[in-house]
């Protein structure tokens, strides 16, 4: 009997001693950024000097999951891996299908651009800014019906 209130005494106090291990990025105020469907708002363009937009025909989006990042870039479906460690976060061995379109081209090669950029996110707002240091690279919506 001493040892099970021994081992349960121990268990409660690891709990106290190692707040950190169990408390989630978002209760942290990062905002948990796996396991749902991101849809583009607004990307800074490739040579960085506007923020394009979607058209209503070509929503690009983004799924990061279990370690893999995955989504359309309007045109074409991209996929890699990702590293999400606190707000830091690294892509990786991205790869995309190669099917040519006619429009839309200028947004697609901005949001696979931002790949190989982008070193962190906040959420805001329920949005996710995916940024290079302090500089935003891209604003993402929740996608609310998946």
């Amino acid at each position: 009997m001493k040892v099970i209130v021994s081992v349960i005494l121990l268990s409660l106090g690891s709990l106290f001693l190692f707040p950190s291990c169990s408390v989630s990025a978002s209760a942290k105020g990062k905002g948990d950024i796996t396991a749902k469907e991101w849809i583009l708002v607004s990307v800074k363009s490739k040579d960085g000097l506007s923020n394009l937009t979607p058209s209503n025909d070509s929503y690009p989006t983004l799924l990061i999951s279990e370690g893999r990042a995955s989504g359309s870039a309007g045109c074409n479906r991209f996929m890699g891996s990702v590293t999400v460690d606190g707000n830091s976060l690294k892509f990786d061995k991205m790869a995309t299908t190669m099917m040519l379109c006619q429009d839309g081209m200028d947004l697609e090669e901005a949001v696979l651009n931002i790949f190989g950029q982008a070193n962190s996110y906040t959420v805001e707002k329920g949005n996710l800014l995916l940024k290079k240091d302090a500089e935003v690279l891209a604003v993402f919506k929740s996608n609310k019906t998946k």
